[in-house]
């Protein structure tokens, strides 16, 4: 078995329950089989080219005018980075590949909180905010830790966060999610490949 989370930053919040979740569920059925585990790929080629591709897309829709890109990731307590998890520095290896390929400057937050411990910031909403009091005309969400569409996207970035925004008066796009584009869907096959070649 090639285990493959579909996160491409390492947390033990994220894959690391996912893989713990995949061993306990082969003990249980008792199966005899190896699991080779993938825990992150930050700077996998065509994850990157994707994210660059449709960063650039967003900012041209903005047809010239000045726009700040805003990376928004999943937020996680703080004692988790503190305990060594490396969440945050897979998401800043990950931004640095795209600003490599895009030239593009961005701002990373968190979004997605729950719960009374503190957690990673800032957060999307404080981003969005001191935006608003800079000044700033034109944003661009990037979902840099979610590959596919769903609450998080489609809700909170795309209604919520949108909203706030324009009320704010900024004008307000984001970046569709990987989903099944062919070029993303090639770079897992390679990962995969990869880790069946390094057997």
């Amino acid at each position: 078995i090639i285990a493959l989370p579909l996160y491409p930053h390492y947390s033990i919040a994220t894959t690391g329950s996912s893989l713990s979740d995949l061993h306990r569920t082969k003990a249980l059925l008792r199966m005899d089989l190896p699991i080779r585990e993938i825990h992150s790929w930050p700077v996998e080629p065509a994850f990157i080219a994707c994210l660059a591709e449709r960063i650039r897309e967003g900012v041209q829709s903005f047809q010239g005018e000045p726009v700040q890109v805003v990376y928004s990731a999943h937020s996680l307590p703080v004692q988790f980075i503190k305990e060594g998890d490396p969440y945050v520095e897979h998401l800043k290896q990950s931004i640095q590949a795209i600003e490599e390929r895009t030239g593009i400057v961005g701002r990373l937050c968190y979004q997605s909180r729950s719960g009374p411990v503190e957690w990673l910031g800032p957060a999307l909403p404080e981003v969005i905010a001191a935006l608003a009091a800079e000044g700033c005309g034109n944003m661009l969400v990037v979902p840099i830790s979610f590959v596919s569409d769903h609450v998080e996207t489609l809700f909170e970035i795309d209604i919520e966060y949108r909203e706030m925004a324009e009320g704010l008066g900024i004008r307000f796009a984001s970046t569709k999610g990987l989903n099944a584009d062919p070029l993303f869907i090639a770079g897992l096959r390679n990962l995969i490949l990869t880790s069946v070649r390094n057997q």
